[in-house]
């Protein structure tokens, strides 16, 4: 952590890990501060010199990629924080250094004179995926009819919800259905979140124990959708299947 602790260092190991010239970082880089870095960076073990030209060991590659995902991980955490302020933030522990995975995701707020926006933009997204996974502790009033239209297409769709939920969905003839799965799970997740063949959507909790509907997270990049089925494996092999 010391070695990026300057960001001219971080600014030498960027460029190196682009395979620049030494003439071209020197570009952009004082000579004199060129020659102590790489100096520093070579006796760390993090670069080598042959026949003049600098390049990044495996030890050094290795590390700026952990260092990038980590500081990539932070920035995407702020980005949530500032979105999401009087929120709870949780994240499974084994997903918090891939919080990059989700960088690209937009924010969908509720306007004055569109207050359905987040859920609107969800069910549109929806219309046009042709498998569904997804994790929630709770229920839109609309959601079970949707979802019956969706199972009735036969896409895939897999479900992930607590005791809560499944009580008012199972009034639904769900075994009717074999393209649905549903598990139970016994804890209680404090995310909602959905990934399709097309995008990822996460909505959050307030700090109060109450779910916000007026703001909703959507990444469509194939890192996030990724990010997004990992995460719903996580919770249903803690589940039990029930359909």
């Amino acid at each position: 952590m010391k070695i990026f602790s300057s960001e001219r260092r971080i600014e030498v190991l960027d460029a190196l890990l682009q395979q620049e010239t030494k003439d071209t970082i020197k570009q952009h880089i004082p000579s004199s501060t060129y020659a102590f870095t790489v100096n520093y960076l070579k006796k760390a073990g993090f670069v080598r010199e042959v026949d003049g030209e600098v390049s990044l060991t495996d030890r050094g590659h290795a590390s700026l990629i952990i260092f990038q995902r980590f500081k990539e991980s932070i920035e995407t955490l702020r980005m949530l924080y500032e979105a999401f302020p009087d929120h709870v933030i949780a994240f499974p522990d084994e997903f918090a250094l891939r919080l990059c995975e989700i960088r690209d995701a937009q924010v969908i707020t509720s306007e004055p004179f569109d207050i359905l926006k987040p859920h609107r933009v969800f069910t549109d997204y929806l219309k046009n995926t042709r498998e569904i996974y997804g994790v929630s502790p709770l229920l839109f009033p609309d959601y079970p009819e949707f979802f019956k239209g969706l199972a009735e297409s036969g896409d895939p769709i897999s479900l992930v919800v607590t005791q809560e939920v499944y009580d008012l969905i199972s009034a639904y003839p769900l075994e009717n259905y074999g393209n649905l799965e549903v598990y139970l799970t016994l804890e209680t997740p404090r995310i909602a979140a959905t990934v399709t063949d097309t995008f990822l959507s996460i909505g959050f909790f307030y700090k109060s124990g109450s779910y916000d509907f007026t703001r909703d997270l959507i990444a469509t990049s194939p890192e996030a959708i990724n990010f997004g089925m990992d995460l719903i494996r996580h919770y249903r092999t803690r589940s039990r299947r029930i359909v």
